[in-house]
């Protein structure tokens, strides 16, 4: 099962946009838990989790939550989300067959699709180059994971170059209010 791990950015709105698709992934036995990395106090933010059944780690930034988030996890993966990320119908059914053949690799959704040809050429190009972005899902092997956490990296800021596998399913990004 994969730890679902969401950097929150203290937004309940999108947090919750976020976490609402994960229950299909919990559902088909795809997600055992959520953590939601925060950087401060925030009642709302603690209710949401609490209503969805998710642990929260506060840290200073998000590499130190997140490897606070990994270390802590003992799965066979890692599902890494940046608040506002929503997860359509089909993503759970692609993941479930894209798993098997992932091995030890990470791998990314499509980034959120955004207007203009050069904008949706350069997301394609950054995919291609092993980039990932805050607009797409990362799905992290163990040994991945733990080595961005002792880092205390982020990880989407790494470069995974060819070892970078993609997941077709495009993602979405809440719009802003």
């Amino acid at each position: 099962m994969l730890v679902a791990i969401v950097d929150t950015r203290n937004d309940a709105r999108a947090l919750a946009a976020t976490l609402s698709p994960l229950v299909r992934g919990v559902v088909e036995g795809l997600v055992g838990t959520a953590i939601i990395v925060t950087y401060r106090k925030d009642a709302e933010i603690g209710d949401i989790a609490d209503h969805a059944g998710c642990r929260v780690i506060m840290a200073d930034n998000w590499g130190e939550g997140f490897a606070r988030a990994v270390i802590g996890a003992n799965h066979a993966g890692f599902l890494v989300l940046d608040a506002g990320i929503q997860l359509p119908q089909g993503f759970w059914p692609d993941l479930a067959d894209a798993l098997p053949a992932l091995g030890n690799r990470p791998a990314a959704t499509m980034p959120s699709p955004r207007l203009g040809l050069l904008a949706r050429l350069m997301q394609r190009m950054s995919v291609f180059r092993g980039q990932v972005s805050r607009e797409s899902g990362l799905l992290l092997p163990p040994s991945r994971a733990r080595e961005i956490a002792l880092a205390k990296a982020d990880p989407f800021a790494i470069r995974y170059g060819r070892a970078l596998e993609r997941i077709e399913t495009p993602v979405t990004r809440l719009a802003a209010a």
